[in-house]
């Protein structure tokens, strides 16, 4: 337990870190580029990060979880292998997704001069570089290293960028554009791609460098299809409010909303820090059967992050305009969205926990894809519904809905195929008890 939570530590450090680049990122691109520019960025970046998943076919959740087990049993053929295939089977499908989003983009946005055009093109050529180092990242995870594999992706890709960025303002152009920001984008992930890869080298056991890779193509990729569609899911519908408001709203509406959603995701900052270290022992102590000991360790966990959620929640409910400030006057309409958001996060965090990562790492990975199949749906038709009439706040209210009905959905799963308990909700009903309420 006390080497989760320092490995915990770990990630969350990093994550302090790769925030800290975003928000200062976010505030340069708000103050540089407005609303408008800053829109456009995001709106194709998050179709970046949308198309990854697909394009990695579902590896960066399946190899975290392969390579565990086969370290574990000393299968290093088979390890040799999957890392080759599904590197290979990604760099292929990333540029040919890549390509197709780009062409689509071309004939379907009537101004073939506009920025969105052209930073779509150049958010489309990182495409590849992002779904590798997915893949690498999720390598690391299946080898225990995983705040090692978290640092090129969280420390050098936001440092190489807000560098790029000021070289562009300082020694070339003296403005920001969409365009020039999406350029740096797309060379902070090229290069973070590097070191993500010459990383997994350095840390790859002798016997895993010198063994000749064993293929198992078909049961790989039945086992990936159910990650793919889970993390498909997931992104839909952690980025679909964005795309949905660039497309029903406006790019001007996707700017202000993106600091929204980026201040939001503070609630479940330690909720996403335990998830890398968590996944390898979930698989660990239920192939040993230990499930005594993983309801504790998930109990744990628990707490911490509930008090953490609340606290942050507390705290953007009284600065939240003040928040929304920083990056410029005209995003502060965002606030109603934003308390929409913190609001259900911690919601979240109370009745879901880490129902889902307990769910894939257990074999139970196609009940998570279910009831993400169920959120998305709901997510989408309640976005068209929504946005029209009620903008940002209407995106907020669909998201924080969608998301909540999965997380239920999950927790109960957890407790029928596996036994355990991976939220607060067994210590809210021993204080129940204690007390009486009926």
């Amino acid at each position: 337990m006390q080497h989760l939570f320092k490995k915990a530590g770990g990630t969350f450090s990093l994550r302090i870190a790769s925030m800290f680049f975003a928000f200062v990122m976010g505030v340069i691109h708000a103050r540089l580029m407005g609303s408008t520019g800053s829109g456009i960025y995001d709106y194709s970046t998050s179709w970046v990060y949308l198309l990854a998943i697909p394009a990695s076919l579902g590896f960066n959740g399946l190899l975290g979880r392969e390579i565990a087990l086969y370290q574990t049993e000393a299968e290093w053929e088979k390890l040799v292998g999957l890392k080759r295939w599904a590197s290979l089977l990604t760099l292929i499908i990333s540029v040919g997704l890549a390509l197709v989003a780009g062409t689509i983009a071309w004939h379907t946005i009537q101004d073939e001069t506009s920025q969105l055009t052209w930073a779509f093109w150049m958010a489309m050529v990182s495409l590849p570089f992002l779904s590798l180092r997915m893949i690498y990242r999720a390598m690391m995870r299946g080898l225990d290293k995983i705040v090692v594999g978290l640092m090129p992706e969280m420390i050098w890709a936001p440092f190489v960028q807000l560098t790029v960025v000021v070289f562009i303002v300082v020694g070339i152009q003296n403005e920001l554009t969409a365009s020039s920001a999406v350029i740096a984008f797309s060379l902070s992930t090229g290069l973070s791609l590097i070191i993500s890869i010459l990383t997994a080298s350095r840390f790859l056991p002798e016997k895993v460098k010198a063994a000749k890779p064993s293929y198992e193509r078909l049961t790989w990729l039945k086992c990936a299809v159910p990650f793919m569609l889970l993390e498909s899911l997931n992104e839909i519908n952690s980025r679909v409010d964005i795309l949905m408001i660039g497309n029903l709203d406006s790019v001007s509406a996707a700017g202000i909303y993106n600091p929204v959603n980026r201040g939001s995701l503070l609630i479940t900052f330690v909720l996403m820090a335990f998830k890398g270290p968590l996944s390898p022992t979930i698989t660990t102590l239920f192939a040993k059967g230990e499930l005594q000991e993983l309801q504790r360790i998930l109990t744990k966990t628990a707490r911490v992050v509930v008090v953490f959620s609340g606290l942050a929640t507390i705290s953007f409910l009284i600065f939240g305009n003040q928040y929304l400030k920083i990056y410029g006057s005209e995003f502060t309409k965002g606030l109603g969205a934003l308390n929409i958001r913190c609001l259900g996060l911690f919601v979240y965090a109370v009745v879901a926990g880490h129902s889902s990562t307990v769910l894939s790492m257990t074999g139970y990975a196609r009940f998570t894809a279910i009831s993400s199949i169920l959120a998305t749906g709901m997510n989408i038709v309640l976005n068209m519904l929504l946005i029209p009439i009620y903008g940002i706040n209407g995106a907020a209210i669909a998201t924080t809905t969608s998301l909540l009905v999965s997380g239920a959905i999950n927790a109960n799963q957890v407790h029928k195929t596996v036994g355990l308990r991976p939220t607060i909700l067994r210590d809210i009903m021993k204080l129940r008890d204690v007390f009486h309420f009926k």
